[in-house]
């Protein structure tokens, strides 16, 4: 039972003051995610204690928890609405190709809005000095995290990882102070992630998370924050796609950026890499 439904089969239970924060809160949802509990308190002329003792009461959570969950509900109404959006293009296959250019265009600008220029030097940097790049990430987020050590590595930079999340475990126990974990999950509670995330930032290392906008334990363990802006929720969502575009996307940039950074002669870096993949082809 979610804290609304809590709350509405309580109702018999409750004083007239606290009908009026029932009321407030199962009326006013959108009001409640973007306002601070003092701004609350002042619309609905109670005090702050007052709603405290009242979310814990019926809700058995703080009053942050509850903002949180509500707005993940929010969040998962509009994402469901729009996962019905995207699968009635079947309905129309021509313009399939039309549609997905334009969403994946805004997902794009999207990601730009959310994370700032300065997110990404902080990243660069981080990543140019750190010794070891330690990934973390499975199932989807796994070829996010493939796509990024792939790169990496064609940079000569040193990175470990491995897909199986028993290998992520140990992994993060390699981590020292001096090195970079990347840490990649949507919804920011895949547990396997968090476990290696934990341990390695227990071990000193700096911590890049890329996940989803909404709040999540994941975020929570970072020095460098990226988020996808949610467009797709994790449970309803039949299959990533614009959330892998936005990560993707960001991936790209900090690849560009990390290029531009290392390398000073673009020609003779290419051309020594030309040369050791041409070893590859000969018969």
């Amino acid at each position: 039972m979610n804290s609304i439904e809590k709350i509405d089969v309580n109702r018999q239970r409750m004083s007239k003051k606290e009908l009026m924060i029932a009321d407030y809160l199962l009326k006013n949802a959108d009001q409640v995610t973007t306002s601070n509990i003092s701004t609350l308190a002042a619309k609905m002329k109670v005090s702050q204690a007052s709603i405290s003792r009242f979310v814990r009461k019926y809700c058995a959570e703080t009053f942050m928890e509850l903002k949180i969950e509500l707005a993940s509900r929010n969040s998962e109404q509009n994402s469901y609405d729009e996962s019905r959006k995207i699968f009635s293009w079947a309905d129309d296959v021509d313009q399939i190709p039309s549609k997905m250019i334009q969403s994946i265009d805004k997902t794009c600008q999207d990601v730009m809005e959310v994370n700032p220029h300065q997110v990404f030097t902080q990243a660069v940097k981080a990543i140019k000095d750190a010794p070891h790049v330690i990934f973390f990430g499975v199932g989807a987020s796994g070829i996010i995290v493939d796509d990024f050590q792939q790169k990496l590595a064609r940079l000569e930079k040193r990175c470990i990882y491995n897909p199986d999340s028993n290998f992520g475990v140990l992994n993060a126990r390699l981590a020292g102070p001096k090195d970079v974990v990347v840490a990649v999950s949507f919804t920011g509670r895949t547990k396997e992630v968090l476990v290696a995330a934990r341990e390695a930032k227990a071990r000193g290392a700096v911590v890049i998370t890329m996940t989803g906008n909404l709040p999540n334990p994941l975020e929570q363990l970072a020095d460098i924050r990226f988020h996808v802006p949610t467009t797709e929720y994790n449970s309803v969502r039949l299959a990533p796609i614009f959330s892998i575009y936005g990560q993707l996307f960001i991936v790209d940039n900090l690849f560009l950026m990390l290029a531009k950074a290392k390398i000073s002669n673009v020609e003779k870096f290419v051309s020594q890499y030309k040369d050791l993949t041409e070893q590859l082809k000969e018969k």
